[in-house]
């Protein structure tokens, strides 16, 4: 759902944290596992950068502003 069109009242997600981390024997490094999720609701889309947005977060009411690109939100309704 990548590219759908942001709208005022799409239900979104994004990774705030991971579960753990582990460093398994194929890999060179360190990797997440186990995404931990906010969920909120587009409240406005900005009319300057169409791909930012003020969202009320279900868990808690408070406000926070994204931008789909940079905090790699999913839309999961509303579309």
């Amino acid at each position: 759902m990548a590219h759908a069109k942001l709208k005022r009242g799409a239900l979104i997600r994004w990774i705030i944290d991971y579960e753990y981390f582990a460093a398994p024997a194929h890999s060179g490094g360190v990797e997440p596992y186990e995404p931990i999720y906010m969920y909120g609701v587009i409240m406005e889309v900005s009319n300057i950068d169409h791909k930012s947005v003020a969202v009320a977060c279900v868990q808690d009411g408070r406000w926070v502003f994204l931008n789909m690109i940079h905090d790699e939100f999913e839309i999961l309704s509303g579309e």
